[in-house]
């Protein structure tokens, strides 16, 4: 299993919000499922990071496909990258 780093763009109408409840929902199922390590907003709130723990980075476009906010159409960009996690304080809290 890998880390992925997920930065997702909202389109700028702000039509996220009224889809947020769901997406959330959606990211909570991930996590308790251990496929979301951590995620949020981003303070200006035109996107969100997002961190997947995969066994590739399909898996995570897939992940990523089935969540609301795409379903929706209020992303207008989405980023994926692998991620090695090496240094901070939530190391310890990572299952590497």
């Amino acid at each position: 299993m890998a880390y992925y780093a997920v930065e997702y763009t909202f389109t700028p109408d702000r039509r996220h919000l009224r889809v947020r409840p769901t997406h959330r929902e959606y990211l909570a199922d991930l996590a308790e499922r251990g496929s979301i390590a951590l995620c949020g907003p981003l303070a200006s709130d035109t996107g969100g990071l997002l961190i997947f723990r995969a066994g590739s980075e399909a898996e995570v476009r897939e992940l990523v496909d089935g969540d609301p906010y795409m379903r929706e159409g209020v992303i207008d960009g989405v980023r994926v990258e692998e991620w090695y996690p090496v240094i901070g304080s939530l190391i310890g809290h990572l299952d590497g």
